[in-house]
């Protein structure tokens, strides 16, 4: 079609002219985008020349305002594009999150994601042949495994209601009642923060259809090895628990083929399981009195805990992290909707006993009675 050899071949050159000193020619542009703006939206089979602006977004001599008007149309360009090209520029995707602010990033990995389940490994993973060479990435690393576990974290069919909470707030101050303890605060997921709901929907939700095809696609990620596979665990652990059959099977799977490899003694391992099985819990400190409403962690569901006590339990290092392991009994022990639960615990060999010897009368973990 003539416009999209138009825009393929102009789009990238206009954005670049928003950088101009001259207000009126930037008056201009922005009237063009406008216009143009309304022509592709109407036309969802029209092309974007997405690698082209994913080069020019990388630019480190480019201005923010070219930056910020760029990234809007890889958005709007990259899910048009066939499966196999997607792939292809998966990896540029993760290089150009690189030093961007963390709208940016997560409107890129929020792409990213989808394509991952499309994605060809190699039989045999080596730096060489892998599509993400991430071996000296560690923060674009950090980035995606967090991202990652937000996804695993969210549930099916889940909204955002952030209107109708804000007009709660409005006409009810001072009222416990409203979502996220009086705040006006979205009650998020189990597991997750406002903030980390907000930036898994994004500007697209997906289907639950989409989400279970992105949870997959994770775990698929992972199985390939592309990232440190003990950075990877508690991701396993979490999907391992999820309530599509396709992601808990392949996830269950996953784990328990690399149960030999894994360290449950590893500090790393174990404290990132206690933290999203006991979420943020509010301190009198200084850490704790600054952490923001919209960033606050709810701990997991039930039905995550329940996958991830028979790990610690094996764990004598989980045993050691105090105070982590008393607040983990007092759960277990007290809170009515686990207390619920409890029978299924005893299916994997887990009991009340059991807890509290392994991590408060034998805080070494040794739980045979010899101390």
């Amino acid at each position: 079609e003539q416009l999209q050899n138009i825009i393929s071949k102009f789009l990238p050159p206009v954005l670049l002219k928003l950088s101009s000193t001259q207000e009126g020619v930037r008056k201009k542009v922005m009237e063009l985008l406008v216009h143009l703006n309304k022509r592709i939206k109407s036309r969802p089979k029209i092309q974007l020349p997405v690698e082209t602006l994913l080069v020019q977004y990388q630019d480190p001599a480019a201005v923010s305002f070219v930056t910020n008007f760029t990234i809007i149309y890889v958005k709007m360009g990259y899910p048009r594009l066939p499966v196999d090209k997607q792939c292809e520029l998966a990896p540029t995707l993760l290089t150009a999150m690189e030093g961007k602010p963390q709208p940016q990033q997560d409107s890129l990995m929020h792409l990213l994601i989808p394509t991952l389940f499309h994605m060809k490994y190699p039989v045999e993973s080596s730096k060489s042949a892998s599509p993400f060479n991430l071996a000296e990435k560690p923060k674009t690393v950090q980035l995606l495994l967090d991202f990652m576990l937000d996804v695993l974290l969210m549930p099916y069919g889940y909204v955002l209601n952030e209107s109708q909470s804000r007009q709660n707030s409005s006409s009810g101050q001072g009222s416990s009642s409203s979502s996220g303890g009086g705040s006006g605060i979205p009650q998020p997921p189990p597991g997750m923060s406002f903030y980390a709901a907000k930036r898994v929907i994004g500007d697209n939700p997906w289907t639950p259809e989409q989400l279970e095809q992105c949870k997959l696609g994770i775990v698929k990620f992972i199985e390939a090895e592309q990232v440190p596979e003990l950075e990877a665990v508690l991701h396993l652990v979490i999907a391992s628990s999820d309530t599509r059959h396709s992601v808990a099977t392949a996830a269950d799977l996953e784990l328990k083929s690399k149960q030999s490899l894994i360290d449950w003694n590893n500090p790393a391992i174990i404290n990132k399981m206690y933290k999203v099985y006991l979420g943020d819990i509010p301190l009198k400190t200084k850490e704790g009195a600054v952490l923001k409403p919209e960033l606050k962690r709810d701990p997991v569901s039930t039905r995550v805990k329940l996958k991830i006590v028979p790990h610690l339990l094996r764990s004598r290092q989980a045993a050691e992290t105090f105070p982590a392991n008393i607040q983990t009994v007092c759960v277990l022990c007290c809170h009515r909707s686990f207390c619920c639960s409890w029978k299924p615990l005893y299916s994997v060999g887990v009991g009340r006993e059991s807890l509290c010897r392994s991590s408060y009368f034998y805080p070494s973990g040794d739980s045979s009675g010899s101390r």
